[in-house]
């Protein structure tokens, strides 16, 4: 079950928000464990939990599942035996997402992979017809979108004008909207604080973050900038 299933599910009555008796339903939680992860995730204070919030939580709740000397970080070992991998598959993958260098995945950075491995299973998920493509048909029924806000998607993101959009302009597209989630000031930059605040890491990981992806050096990040972070 997909991020986008598993929030429908819990989302019981299709408000597009987890409320918070749906959460303890959902998981099973105590009421304490609940008031808990929306005082942590429920970052705007309204009392519900949005899609992004949800996909954080759920995401941390997986890292500290696997996390099994509550270091912080996921270790060679942690990520084999967490994942069932073979020790040459996990060394790739922390070859590729630790943007410190410090032979582990923290959590900001176990979130850009597990980001990457959830856009490729929704692509393949709302390919329903496994063309390649998406069919602003699958786009609209799976994502429960009007007609004109397709239309504004595949005329920003179709750029060969083929009418589908395919892995790369999907990939851009859903990139771009978690970017505008996490630009707050919406001045098309993410700034240091925005970065802090949208990966929960520390204020040191922020400055390498953006040292490594910012190319004009302008001390942020700009879209162009954040489509290279995700870059497969």
């Amino acid at each position: 079950m997909n991020i986008q299933e598993q929030f429908k599910k819990y989302d019981t009555n299709n408000d597009g928000f987890i409320q918070p008796e749906e959460l303890k339903k959902g998981l099973g939680l105590e009421e304490e464990e609940v008031t808990k992860i929306y005082k942590e995730f429920d970052k705007n204070s309204d009392g519900k939990l949005d899609f992004f919030e949800f996909k954080y939580m759920m995401l941390k709740r997986e890292f500290d599942l696997f996390d099994k000397n509550n270091d912080g970080k996921l270790e060679l070992n942690e990520l084999m035996e967490g994942y069932n991998l073979e020790e040459e598959a996990a060394k790739k993958i922390i070859a590729k997402y630790d943007t410190n260098n410090d032979g582990v995945l923290q959590f900001c950075e176990f979130k850009k992979w597990k980001h990457d491995v959830f856009i490729k299973n929704e692509f393949n998920h709302y390919d329903t017809n496994s063309d390649g493509f998406i069919q602003p048909d699958e786009l609209k029924t799976g994502y429960k979108l009007e007609e004109d806000v397709v239309t504004k998607i595949y005329k920003e993101f179709d750029t060969n004008s083929d009418g589908k959009l395919d892995f790369d302009e999907f990939f851009k597209w859903k990139v771009s909207e978690e970017f505008k989630e996490l630009d707050k000031n919406n001045d098309g930059k993410l700034d240091k604080e925005e970065i802090m605040a949208g990966f929960r890491c520390d204020e040191e990981c922020a400055k390498k973050f953006i040292v490594k992806y910012d190319k004009d050096n302008d001390g942020s990040i700009d879209l162009n900038e954040w489509y290279g972070v995700y870059k497969l």
